[in-house]
């Protein structure tokens, strides 16, 4: 290598000299949790927005499209080779981001249609919900 020539160092490589083996490993340790965390918390997420549609209960849409862009976010943060630290400032813009994602009609549209994705068919085997139907005639309520 020639000296006074700066090379590129390739992406994902460290560019510090640790001052101990320990530092290293600690830090990666935490990077190791925090993604695991990160991909916990999202699956956690979409398994009770799953039994809330299942169960007919309330689902609050910007969670859920929060729930989505941190998704994303993962899912970008693996594919380039970052630090799943920043996973930790994605978590909040991802609160930002999926509100300001339901403010327009094809974000609005998105959310709906991931939401029934993972609402997916009614099984045979779960009770259904009860019809609000009146039974019997009508003719007394419509007469004048």
């Amino acid at each position: 290598m020639t000296v006074g020539v700066h090379t590129r160092m390739p992406l994902g490589t460290r560019r510090f000299n640790w001052p101990s083996p320990m530092v290293g490993g600690t830090v990666d340790i935490i990077r190791t949790v925090m993604f695991v965390l990160a991909i916990l918390w999202v699956l956690s997420q979409l398994v009770v927005t799953r039994r809330k549609l299942r169960a007919g209960q309330v689902v609050i849409p910007p969670l859920f499209a929060a729930t989505l862009v941190f998704l994303v976010c993962i899912l970008v943060v693996a594919a380039l080779g970052a630090s799943p630290l920043h996973l930790l400032w994605l978590f909040l813009l991802s609160f930002v981001l999926g509100l300001a994602l339901l403010l327009f009609p094809p974000g609005m549209k998105l959310t709906l249609a991931c939401l029934g994705l993972l609402a997916g068919l009614p099984s045979l085997d779960e009770p259904q919900p009860a019809s609000r139907r009146k039974i019997g005639s009508t003719a007394r309520r419509h007469r004048r």
